[in-house]
């Protein structure tokens, strides 16, 4: 809901519930949550400190004894959520989107068809990483997927998290690939 530092909060405490409960899984979702929070608030440091914490907390995690509230979070939302906070940086700093692009790559590509709405997510994050990066024409390819996969599915959250696609091929109107996804998402919007 845009309230980052409200979200962090709430983050932050259960991270003291996690470690007590002893669960590597339940601390590695609640890191990846900060960092994410961290991301949008600006603050960098913290936000790559915590992706690092939540991959080391994952490794460590028995994943056959997780209990079933925290099973969920398994390596490909590992990887999303490291596109998905490079991603937020990459928007001030265009640096990150050396590792948002391997990331969400790798988590669009552990996606299934029960996970359109989780694959839509990632390929906009992806889409916009490669307008970022100045890969225009594949990032225009990538935000088409997006939309193709964004219109099956009834979720105001999708279109919340297809905003800086939008803003980005906005942006670069003068690229007539960018200008098309431009487009194509006024349209999506509008309908």
């Amino acid at each position: 809901n845009d309230a980052p530092n409200d979200a962090l909060k709430l983050f932050q405490l259960g991270q003291i519930a996690a470690q007590e409960s002893g669960s590597e899984l339940a601390v590695a979702v609640l890191c990846a949550n900060e960092a994410w929070a961290y991301a949008m608030m600006g603050n960098e440091e913290q936000a790559v400190k915590l992706l690092g914490r939540s991959k080391d907390e994952f490794e460590r995690a028995n994943l056959a004894e997780a209990e079933s509230w925290v099973k969920f979070f398994n390596e490909t939302d590992v990887y999303a959520m490291v596109g998905t906070v490079h991603t937020v940086l990459a928007q001030k700093n265009a640096e990150h989107t050396k590792y948002a692009i391997p990331a969400l790559t790798r988590a669009v590509e552990s996606y299934d068809d029960e996970m359109a709405r989780s694959k839509t997510f990632m390929l906009s994050a992806l889409a916009t990483n490669h307008l970022l990066d100045g890969d225009l024409d594949h990032g225009a390819k990538v935000g088409g997927k997006a939309i193709d996969c964004a219109e099956g599915i009834k979720s105001e959250r999708v279109k919340d998290r297809m905003r800086p696609l939008q803003e980005e091929a906005e942006r670069r109107r003068n690229n007539a690939d960018a200008r098309d996804l431009a487009d194509r998402l006024h349209a999506f919007y509008a309908a």
